[in-house]
């Protein structure tokens, strides 16, 4: 099996190199990746860690800030002794 996903791959690679020997395939798959990239850009990832809802930024915050001290308190629990 190990053969014939290489030989599948070769041929691939081939394959997508014939396709882009030619200026014109090359400003098409050019094009695509460009729409793609725009679409991902507007909807994906402007919207990551930014809660739409301010009560679940405030929780969030209140969380972090009890992981915080809870950590500080075993600090200086550790450290005492």
């Amino acid at each position: 099996m190990g053969k014939f996903t290489k030989l599948v791959g070769v041929a691939g690679v081939v394959t997508g190199a014939a396709y882009l020997s030619k200026s014109e395939n090359r400003r098409k798959v050019q094009g695509q990746l460009n729409k793609a990239i725009k679409r991902l850009n507007s909807s994906y990832v402007k919207n990551l860690g930014k809660p739409s809802n301010i009560d679940d930024a405030e929780m969030v915050d209140e969380g972090a800030i009890t992981s915080v001290r809870y950590y500080n308190k075993l600090q200086e629990k550790f450290q005492s002794k």
